[in-house]
């Protein structure tokens, strides 16, 4: 095993190690506060991403990656496509009640299938026809073409979903003006989760201008997140590490 091959591997497992915890905090509290943890806007796109890769429906290995295992990572975001179906029980079951507009009460699941559909093909669609500059002059089956093609292991497609879902977070929060659904480890976990994806990204040398801006943007609003929750849960006499 080539030494970039391993830290790759570690990496990928610190990804899992804090994305799966938020995925089942966010379940745990939904439950508990009978409420949802996660945006709804947030839901409709993290998890259609997760059936194109957990699916097979494109390749979740980075081209750049020859010795990728492309099984294993498939089969890691087909678990986190079921992991996450649980966040979509709690929208299911409890989001419907925290809207007052009537016609979103009364078309509520109707949106939710329109928003799943839309949300997959505009992603698909996007993963799969996209190209990106090879500012690296990456080799690819032996060359160097201008672009990339499709996105590569859905590096841009996720960042970008993460720092959209930053942003919908501490709108939540705010909204909400409570943690119903939320809690202090979860946006701790989300924070590393991401900044481990970053890391992954990293050692691939697939990082781009484009990326590096998505992530620094993605980091302020989770570090803000992150900050807005701590300061909440000391409001409401809630330790912000004890409450799960």
């Amino acid at each position: 095993m080539e030494n970039r091959d391993f830290w790759l591997y570690v990496t990928y497992g610190f990804l899992a190690i804090f994305w799966i915890p938020a995925y089942i905090l966010i379940i745990r509290r939904g439950i508990l506060d009978h409420s949802y943890g996660m945006p709804i806007v947030a839901m409709l796109g993290n998890w259609p991403w997760e059936w194109i890769f957990g699916l097979d429906l494109a390749s979740p290995c980075p081209l750049v990656w020859n010795a990728c295992p492309e099984r294993a990572l498939q089969l890691a975001n087909f678990a986190s496509m079921f992991l996450d179906a649980g966040i979509v029980y709690t929208v299911v079951r409890y989001g419907r009640d925290k809207f007052s507009n009537p016609f979103i009460r009364k078309y509520f699941y109707q949106i939710l299938v329109f928003g799943l559909i839309s949300s997959f093909l505009i992603q698909y669609t996007f993963i799969t026809e996209v190209g990106f500059p090879n500012i690296h002059h990456l080799v690819i089956d032996g060359q160097v073409p201008l672009f990339l093609p499709g996105d590569s292991g859905g590096s841009y497609s996720a960042y970008i979903l993460t720092f959209v879902m930053g942003i919908l977070f501490i709108n939540m929060l705010t909204e909400r003006n409570s943690l119903e659904g939320q809690s202090f480890m979860i946006a701790m976990a989300m924070l590393l989760g991401n900044i481990a994806a970053y890391v992954f990204i990293a050692i691939l040398n697939e990082v781009t201008p484009f990326l590096n801006v998505l992530f620094g943007l993605t980091m302020f609003v989770n570090i803000m997140y992150a900050m807005m929750v701590y300061k909440k849960s000391l409001e409401l006499g809630l330790h912000p590490f004890t409450r799960w």
